[in-house]
Formats: C-alpha cells, sequence, structure tokens
C-alpha cells in the first residue's frame, strides 16, 4: 500500500470522511467490472458496489494492512457479491471431477482463439458458480497472483491452484459438449 493511501486512512480514522471519496474514484471501477463479471444486471452490480464502499468504510478501523487496500477492498467485494448471489438461489452445472481428461485435450481446446470457440468459453464461464466465475477473473483477466486471490476469496494458496485445476477441466467439458 503506498504511503499516501496509508496518510489518508489515518486521516479518515481521525475523522475526514471526505477523504474517503480517494478510494471511491480509484477504484470505483475496477470493483463494479469485477462485479460486473458475476452479475447480470448493471443495477445490480451498481448497488453491490455502492454497498461494497459502504462496508469499507465501516471496517475501515479493522483494515490490518497485512495486504493492499485494493486486495483487501476486493475480498469484501467477493465477499458482498457471493452473499447476495446465493440469495438469489440460481442454479449453476456441476462436473463428474473424477472423470479422466489428458491435459493436452484441455490445452487444446481453451487455447481455440476463433470467434467461435471464444463464445463458447465465454459461455462456458457464464455456467460457472460465482466462486469459479471470480477465480477465473481474478486469474486470467486481472492477473492477480496466487497469494492474493487466496486472500480474496479466503482459500489457502494450494486450493487456488487446485480448484483452477478443476476449473480448466470443467470448461473443457462444457464447451466440448456444448458444440
Amino acid at each position: 500500500m503506498s504511503t499516501d493511501e496509508s496518510r489518508l486512512i489515518a486521516r479518515i480514522l481521525d475523522g475526514h470522511a471526505e477523504d474517503f471519496g480517494y478510494f471511491l474514484e480509484s477504484y470505483g471501477d475496477s470493483v463494479l467490472a469485477m462485479i460486473s463479471r458475476l452479475v447480470d444486471g448493471q443495477a445490480d452490480a451498481e448497488d453491490l458496489t455502492q454497498d461494497v464502499f459502504v462496508k469499507a468504510y465501516d471496517k475501515l478501523p479493522m483494515f490490518d494492512r497485512r495486504s493492499s487496500f485494493s486486495t483487501w477492498l476486493y475480498r469484501i467485494a467477493y465477499t458482498t457479491t457471493v452473499s447476495w448471489l446465493r440469495k438469489q438461489k440460481l442454479h449453476y452445472v456441476s462436473i463428474d471431477e473424477h472423470q479422466q481428461i489428458d491435459e493436452a485435450d484441455i490445452d487444446e481446446t481453451l487455447a481455440m482463439d476463433s470467434e467461435e470457440s471464444l463464445a463458447r468459453l465465454e459461455a462456458a464461464i457464464e455456467q460457472l458458480r460465482p466462486e469459479e466465475k471470480m477465480l477465473v477473473n481474478l486469474y486470467y483477466f486481472d492477473e492477480r497472483p496466487q497469494n492474493e486471490i487466496a486472500y480474496i476469496m479466503g482459500i489457502g494458496q494450494g486450493s487456488v491452484a487446485t480448484r483452477l485445476h478443476r476449473i480448466r477441466k470443467k470448461l473443457h467439458l462444457l464447451m466440448t459438449t456444448d458444440k
């Protein structure tokens, strides 16, 4: 975390609430983008983004500086969004995780870059559970390191790699069975 952000947090905690606007301005678009990848409606994504910043402001005294402010904020966004999605009682696709699939086949399926295969990949990602979608987005699209992903999602770092492997397998199956 930058020294400037540390100073701002100290000022906010000393009663200068107006300084929190810096964080909304700095991170609002990225939090909205992350939530929008998980939630279908733009209005719902905007409402959830607002909830995230309210929670972040309320929890600011608990920010422990073990991570960057943005990583801490993403963790709040993740838990808020997944909690909201669970209340929606949506149904997601599951696969037989014990099915043997050759890694080369998975790599080949996911490496195709035609418009058709990219459309199939996007459709497959939409069928993932929120936790799986978040993992894909944080790792592949936001290019966050595994230790940050583990913190954001509240899981062990080893679990990140294991879950990514399972998700790749699931995406392969979804893409090859929906042809």
